[in-house]
């Protein structure tokens, strides 16, 4: 079964909203760019990027 999740990366302009599967999950692991990843639900899994980055924000570090 695939499971989804919703991260945040370093982008070019700021923080960038990405949705991967477990199925390329592997390729994903090692990177220094992620800033959060979230699991998601089978629901949330088929709602769109701005959605997912309603959802999740980018945590504050408080």
């Amino acid at each position: 079964m695939t499971e989804w999740y919703f991260v945040w990366v370093e982008g070019l302009r700021g923080p960038a909203p990405q949705k991967w599967s477990s199925d390329g999950l592997w390729g994903q692991v090692g990177r220094q760019d992620v800033i959060v990843r979230f699991a998601l639900s089978d629901e949330e899994a088929h709602l769109p990027l701005d959605e997912l980055a309603r959802r999740h924000p980018i945590p504050d570090g408080k």
